[in-house]
């Protein structure tokens, strides 16, 4: 929902701001992305070059997207894909995929919740 606290953890620009994961927040500020596209979020967690590819957790740790774009004309205007389309890729795939089903995140703090997942966050360069 419009108003939903998110965040944010990814591995943005790395050559000036090193490997470590980082963290950003916001909230989910429309349900439809770039110029209406109803399988985005637009959302005002600061992304950058990056950032492409790192989930957003709403606060009780659900995934809820990935993120894909930054609005370059707005401040802390970004969009993530939603994650019940990235289900349907999942559904869609030629070999099963099982998720987990049992959120370890719920009723965690942030720094919790950041310190569980960030093992499971990667940096993946293409060159």
């Amino acid at each position: 929902s419009v108003g939903t606290d998110i965040f944010v953890l990814g591995y943005p620009l790395t050559a000036t701001m090193g490997e470590e994961i980082k963290l950003t927040n916001g909230i989910i500020s429309s349900k439809s992305g770039f110029q209406g596209d109803i399988t985005s979020y637009q959302m005002t967690a600061p992304i950058q070059p990056g950032n492409s590819g790192a989930p957003m957790f709403d606060k009780n740790g659900y995934l809820t997207g990935i993120i894909n774009a930054k609005h370059t004309g707005a401040e802390n205007a970004g969009y993530a894909i939603k994650i019940t389309y990235l289900l349907n890729l999942i559904d869609a795939a030629p070999v099963s995929i099982k998720l987990p089903t049992i959120n370890k995140l719920s009723g965690k703090s942030l720094s919790t919740q950041v310190s569980i997942v960030k093992d499971f966050i990667y940096i993946i360069e293409v060159n």
